[in-house]
């Protein structure tokens, strides 16, 4: 209370006096009851004292109701409310006994009571007031100027009749009383304080979403009112503790990472707040860190729910710990209660931001957020009008079969390791988002024009291609990537994502790994590719697939030893289709499947077609390339043995081939698969090898047969690539024959590059320079004329043996005369 009050505190204290009004009662009460049971004893007759208690409960009544219904009067009211308590007092003391009557004691009870009720200047007013009453009723019946009421015959008046001593032991008893009411009212003006003060921080936290704010907020608020030197609130960050906030402490940044304490273990087990009376380094070595030689610590725990969130710990001012107030103790506990419970839900606020912003598997940022800075920088783009934006669309090739064959928490294992090795080649200020599934996208801003964008995906498809440790297994993929910039045709962020998407989208059609800039007439190129799809779904159905057969020749004798079969479509309108216009479209949307059941079934009956007429070699093999898709299903070698066993085939003349990329992806199912081909004795060859990852080990694990050596590595010339795809040939071959495998090289279109296989020992030559596809019904025609060179290339070298047979011995003849001659001649 101050000295200064106003209106509404004596209105407050009007109504904390309301409870003296029962007082007044039980005073009104004892005096008549102590009339009734000792009349004789009275100074005025009964009937005189008990109007004179009815007229003081009547006014008291009167004054309440005053007080209650005119607040602005309270104060006025409460002083003749006390004023004639002490009349009525002063009265009835003087009515029954006068020095000696007990009722005297009465007016200790009121002061007592006003002084506990009220406060402590209230009741030395009240002291005053009744020393004054008492010591005119004691003096003036000394003084006879009142009739005498002492009853007690023979009575004298002793000590306690005396004014001056009845008035000091009075006063003594009311310094004492208001010392306590005086003690009790600063306590109670204290815990007002404090309960304002959580009130006020416990707001102020609720409107407050930072964990770093929370705990600056609550530590300035204990050590502006309590006045703590040091403190520091910590944060439990999983194992570890995290410095939210200081005071006092120097050297020691926000968000520093600390071991936890032992003593803050021990806090949050007891669940109360523990006093050190000093920091010990052996014992709390963390704290000793943070407040060297600091004593008299309190550390509170801060427990939410169960769970620890962290701790406030404050050195204390001054004194032995003891000290401390139980008061300022509770205080500091509630508030790191109260602490805790919003850091917690702060902490889970910001993690439903991150939900609401973040990808929650890769932690970069998602589809909304990424819209969200996209719009914004549009919005912007004026300002800078000489710079552009752009949006690079990145998608994972392939990366259904890597989730397919290794599993879905492989496959969220190689999305994580693709984001943080995207992050690691984007520039600063540049932002990644997922945007759901394998699809990426980066906005990259402040640019000179498109050309940067355009090394960034020349760089990201470079680096993204090497491999990935996934699963215990090395996985390699590739990206596709589509680029849009922003520019005056686009319509918000939306707009600009689809034009970066249908980008992406073109460049997957091309045969993937590469990039597209996006521009308009690519959506036309999206429709289309889209009917085609819806088309290729029925082409089984409709009987609109062929195959052609392009021959592999045995390099060291030029005998036709295998075809390659080779889908094409003909489509009613367009013609016929090669199968890189489409093969692409049918893995994406689940054709492939029903398409390589029909090309391995074509493939047998041709063959057994081919034998029946004898139009072929016997021992002649054909190829069928298959999909990674399709050696993942369970029962591929079950649908192999019927399509042989329908059309009368050995196993041994099916040759299974299958991509190195494919197979750089295999699971156990895929090698269960081809081991299921071998034992059925089918052959099975890595189709465009060279041109992936497979290494040495590789080999190793796969049954694989032969090798294809891609048509890259057969081109012929004087330049650096040219003599390092050769190098690389003969090593591929070389390999291959220390393992005991075959090796065809693809794409022979010159005799020289023929020539150059054929001395590195490569096993079959593939390419325009021996044949084209062909229609089945050419193929017997092929097979003659590789039987005829065959036939004319063992008849010459038949006459060439005899020529040099003949020469031998011409030369043998001509050696013999010679030595006859040499024996003649005369010495």
């Amino acid at each position: 209370m101050t000295a200064d009050r106003t209106h509404t505190d004596y209105a407050a204290l009007g109504d904390r006096l309301r409870y003296l009004l029962g007082l007044r009662f039980a005073l009104a009460a004892i005096t008549v009851g102590f009339g009734l049971a000792s009349p004789t004893t009275l100074g005025m007759p009964l009937e005189t004292l008990g109007g004179m208690t009815i007229g003081y409960l009547v006014l008291s009544v009167a004054l309440q109701w005053l007080g209650h219904r005119a607040p602005a009067a309270s104060f006025a009211v409460l002083t003749v409310t006390l004023l004639v308590d002490g009349l009525f007092l002063a009265a009835a003391m003087y009515g029954t006994g006068g020095t000696q009557s007990p009722m005297r004691f009465l007016i200790y009870l009121h002061l007592v009571a006003v002084s506990l009720l009220a406060s402590y200047r209230t009741g030395l007013k009240i002291a005053l007031w009744h020393s004054l009453l008492l010591f005119v009723v004691l003096y003036a019946q000394g003084a006879a100027l009142l009739p005498p009421v002492d009853v007690l015959p023979g009575g004298s008046i002793g000590l306690d009749g005396v004014p001056a001593l009845n008035v000091t032991a009075f006063w003594l008893f009311a310094l004492a009383t208001s010392l306590f009411s005086a003690m009790n009212e600063r306590e109670l003006r204290q815990r007002r304080a404090d309960l304002e003060t959580l009130v006020r921080v416990s707001v102020r936290l609720d409107d407050e979403g930072d964990p770093v704010h929370q705990a600056r907020l609550v530590l300035g608020t204990l050590v502006g009112r309590y006045r703590f030197p040091r403190g520091v609130v910590l944060g439990a960050a999983e194992d570890q503790l995290l410095v939210l906030g200081t005071h006092g402490i120097d050297g020691r940044p926000d968000g520093e990472l600390l071991a936890v304490d032992p003593v803050i273990v021990r806090a949050w087990a007891a669940r109360a707040p523990l006093a050190l009376r000093r920091i010990r380094a052996d014992r709390e070595p963390v704290l000793a860190g943070l407040m060297p030689d600091a004593r008299h610590v309190i550390v509170a725990p801060m427990v939410a729910d169960g769970r620890p969130v962290g701790a406030v710990v404050l050195e204390h001012r001054g004194g032995a710990i003891t000290g401390i107030e139980r008061r300022v103790m509770g205080v500091v506990a509630q508030l790191a209660s109260i602490a805790a419970l919003n850091l917690r839900n702060a902490v889970l606020l910001n993690r439903v931001r991150d939900l609401a912003e973040r990808d929650s598997l890769t932690g970069a940022a998602n589809r909304r957020s990424f819209q969200a800075t996209l719009e914004r920088v549009l919005e912007n783009a004026g300002e800078r009008a000489s710079r552009i934006s752009a949006v690079l669309f990145i998608d994972l090739d392939d990366f259904k079969i890597v989730n397919d064959t290794l599993g879905h928490a492989a496959g969220d294992e190689l999305l994580v390791a693709v984001t943080h090795r995207i992050s690691t080649l984007v520039r600063d200020g540049d932002l990644v988002a997922r945007l759901g599934g394998d699809e990426f996208a980066i906005l990259t801003q402040d640019l000179p024009d498109l050309r940067r964008s355009r090394a960034m995906a020349e760089r990201l498809i470079r680096e993204l291609r090497s491999p990935y440790q996934v699963a215990g297994r090395i996985v390699s993929i590739s990206v596709s990537i589509g680029i849009a910039g922003a520019h005056d045709a686009i319509d918000g962020a939306a707009d600009m994502v689809r034009n970066a998407d249908v980008a992406m989208y073109m460049a997957k059609a091309g045969g993937k790994a590469g990039f597209a800039i996006f521009d308009p007439g690519m959506h036309q190129a999206i429709r289309e590719r889209h009917e085609l799809a819806m088309e290729l779904k029925q082409a089984v159905d409709l009987d609109q697939l062929v195959l052609r057969y392009q021959p592999i020749i045995e390099l060291g004798t030029g005998r036709l030893a295998g075809v390659e079969a080779l889908v094409r479509w003909r489509h009613p309108e367009k013609g016929l289709i090669a199968p890189g216009q489409f093969i692409e479209i049918a893995e994406e949307h689940g054709s492939i499947l029903p398409i390589g059941r029909w090309v391995l079934r074509e493939a047998c009956r041709q063959t057994a077609a081919w034998r029946a007429a004898g139009a072929t070699p016997e021992d002649m093999f054909v190829g069928v390339n298959v999909s990674a898709r399709e050696v993942q299903e369970a029962g591929f070698v079950d649908g192999v043995r019927e399509a042989l066993s329908e059309f009368g085939v050995a196993a041994s003349l099916l040759v299974i081939e299958i991509t190195e990329t494919a197979l750089l992806r295999a699971t156990p199912t895929t090698i269960e698969t081809l081991r299921g081909l071998r034992d059925l004795g089918a052959r099975v060859v890595i189709d465009d090898f060279g041109t992936g990852y497979f290494s040495l080990s590789h080999l190793r694990q796969f049954p694989v047969d032969a090798l294809k050596i891609a048509g890259e590595f057969t081109q012929e010339g004087e330049s650096e690539t040219a003599t390092r795809s050769s190098a690389l040939a003969a090593a591929i071959v070389a390999m291959a024959r220390s393992l005991g495998i075959e090796t065809v090289a693809e794409g022979i279109e010159t005799s020289a590059q023929a020539d150059r296989m054929r001395s590195l020992q490569c096993t079959y030559g593939q390419g325009y320079f021996f044949a084209q596809p062909l229609l089945p019904e050419e193929l017997p025609e092929v097979a003659t004329a590789c039987e005829a060179a065959m036939t004319a290339t063992a008849e010459a070298k038949a006459m060439a043996e005899a020529a040099a047979g003949a020469r031998r011995a011409r030369r043998t003849r001509r050696a013999a005369r010679a030595a006859v001659a040499t024996e003649l001649s005369p010495a």
